[in-house]
C-alpha cells in the first residue's frame, strides 16, 4: 500500500512539472491558463506598470501653502437680533502644517499655524411688517477688516491614494484694522462710517468704544486631493469670536447688551509638501546608510529605526 501511495505521488509530481508555464503547448496546441509569468528582461517600465495594492502609512511630513475664500458674516447679539448672512470676498492667508503620528500608531494628526486676512461684522434684517431695521448708533451693517493668526489641531483620514478627509479645531487672535458701516443716512455719524469710535457718550454716563483686538475659537471640516508633491484642500470653517465688537452697553444694573463675531469661512487652498508623504528624502537615505554602516540599524516602511 505504501508503494502504491509513493507511486501515485511521484506520478502527480512528474505531471505537474511537465506542464509548461507559457500560454500554449508546442506539441498539442492546447491553450493552458497562464497563472504567473515574468518577461525575460524585467525593466523599470514593466515594474511601473504593475498595480500592487499596498497600505503604507504616511510619513510625518510638512506642507506649506496659501488659501483664498469667502467669509460669511453673521454675528450674534444680546438681546437677540435677526441678522442676514453677508458674504465678503477676498479672504486669504498662508499656513504651514506638520502631520505626525499619535502614540506612535495613528498617522492621522497634525498641527497648523497660519496667518490670514479675513472679515468680521454683521447686517441686520429689515422687519417686513414694519419696515424697520435695527441698528447700533444708526449703523445697520458693519464690516471689519481683520488680520489674524491661528493655531489649529488637525485630523486627517486618507480615503484613497489621492484623497483625504480633514477636520481641524483651534484658537485665533487678531486685530481689526478697518471698519465700514452703513445705515440711516443723516443719522449715522460721519466719523463712524469708516472709523473706530472711542468714548462716545451713550446711555447716562456710559461711554461707547469699538474694540480693536479679537480672539476666539474656530474649526471646520474639508476634503483634500493629493497629487504629490501638491495638495488641494477645500473646506468650511466656523469662527466664534470671544471679544465683542464694542464694550457692553448697560441698560440697567441688571441687564446689558453686547455683540460678538460669528462667521463662516469657505476656502480653497494649494499646498506643497516640503517633505515626502511616502518614502524618504535624499538626506534621510544618506542618514540611513550611515546608520546601517556604523550600527547595523534596520528600518521599516514608516522610516522608523528598530
Amino acid at each position: 500500500m505504501r508503494r502504491l501511495i509513493r507511486f501515485i505521488s511521484a506520478a502527480v509530481a512528474a505531471l505537474a512539472l511537465s506542464v509548461p508555464v507559457f500560454a500554449q503547448s508546442e506539441n498539442t496546441g492546447i491553450d493552458i491558463p497562464e497563472f504567473f509569468s515574468l518577461p525575460e528582461t524585467v525593466t523599470d517600465e514593466y515594474l511601473d506598470s504593475l498595480d500592487i495594492p499596498v497600505n503604507i502609512a504616511p510619513n510625518d511630513y510638512w506642507i506649506v501653502g496659501a488659501h483664498y475664500g469667502v467669509t460669511g458674516l453673521l454675528g450674534y447679539f444680546n438681546p437677540p437680533r435677526s441678522t442676514a448672512f453677508t458674504p465678503v470676498r477676498n479672504a486669504f492667508g498662508v499656513s504651514v502644517t506638520k502631520y505626525g503620528t499619535f502614540l506612535n500608531t495613528m498617522h492621522m494628526v497634525g498641527l497648523e499655524f497660519g496667518l490670514q486676512k479675513t472679515y468680521e461684522g454683521y447686517t441686520f434684517k429689515m422687519n417686513k411688517e414694519t419696515g424697520y431695521t435695527q441698528h447700533i448708533f444708526y449703523a445697520t451693517s458693519a464690516v471689519y477688516d481683520v488680520y489674524e493668526a491661528n493655531f489649529l489641531a488637525h485630523l486627517h483620514f486618507d480615503t484613497g491614494a489621492h484623497s483625504k478627509i480633514l477636520a481641524k479645531l483651534g484658537v485665533f487672535g487678531g486685530y481689526r484694522d478697518k471698519v465700514h458701516r452703513e445705515g440711516y443716512e443723516g443719522y449715522l455719524l460721519d466719523e463712524m462710517k469708516d472709523g473706530f469710535v472711542e468714548d462716545y457718550p451713550t446711555n447716562g454716563d456710559q461711554l461707547y468704544s469699538d474694540f480693536r483686538y479679537t480672539y476666539g475659537v474656530e474649526g471646520g471640516v474639508g476634503f483634500g486631493l493629493m497629487f504629490d508633491p501638491f495638495e488641494i484642500h477645500l473646506g468650511a470653517q466656523l469662527k466664534w469670536g470671544w471679544r465683542e465688537f464694542h464694550n457692553p452697553d448697560y441698560l440697567s444694573p441688571y441687564y446689558y447688551r453686547f455683540s460678538y463675531p460669528l462667521d463662516v469661512m469657505l476656502q480653497v487652498g494649494v499646498y506643497y509638501q516640503l517633505t515626502p508623504r511616502h518614502g524618504y528624502t535624499r538626506y534621510q537615505l544618506r542618514k540611513m546608510a550611515r546608520n546601517i554602516a556604523r550600527n547595523n540599524v534596520q528600518y521599516d516602511n514608516s522610516g522608523n529605526g528598530r
